[in-house]
């Protein structure tokens, strides 16, 4: 593992571009997964499969639109760079629920492994997969 200035402060950024995906997921603002993804990202999440930027934010909203409250989490976090791409291996906790319960409607827990690659713009993933582990209610 190489733990030189370069690569910490990569991979503090790319920490900080999970943050900023589940950011936008809790937050409802779709729109801001422009400047998390590549434009020719791809990627496979628990609404299918995608082949471009703008079909993976929507598959992304059409599965979180309806839950007024979400809550994202990655734990287990694994960065490795290498020059201009990078790999992550994370676990996610997906939280969904009403605006009228505390208690989640549903519960989601998978693997996440994701290639993000260094643009002009800083890092941003270039594919998103999701593979789901336990789904508790919908």
């Amino acid at each position: 593992m190489n733990y030189d200035l370069r690569t910490l402060a990569d991979r503090a950024e790319l920490h900080d571009l999970l943050l900023h995906l589940c950011r936008a997921l809790d937050e409802h603002r779709f729109d801001d997964l422009n400047s998390v993804l590549t434009q020719d990202a791809t990627g496979t999440t628990r609404n299918g499969t995608g082949s471009s930027r703008d079909v993976l934010i929507a598959q992304i909203e059409a599965g979180n639109k309806d839950y007024a409250r979400l809550l994202h989490r990655f734990s287990n976090v694994l960065i490795e760079v290498d020059g201009d791409t990078a790999t992550i291996r994370a676990y996610i906790t997906a939280l969904s629920g009403h605006a009228d319960s505390l208690v989640p409607a549903s519960r989601g827990y998978g693997l996440s492994r994701i290639k993000a690659v260094r643009t002009p713009d800083g890092w941003r993933i270039s594919e998103l997969n999701v593979e789901p582990v336990f789904v508790v209610g919908q």
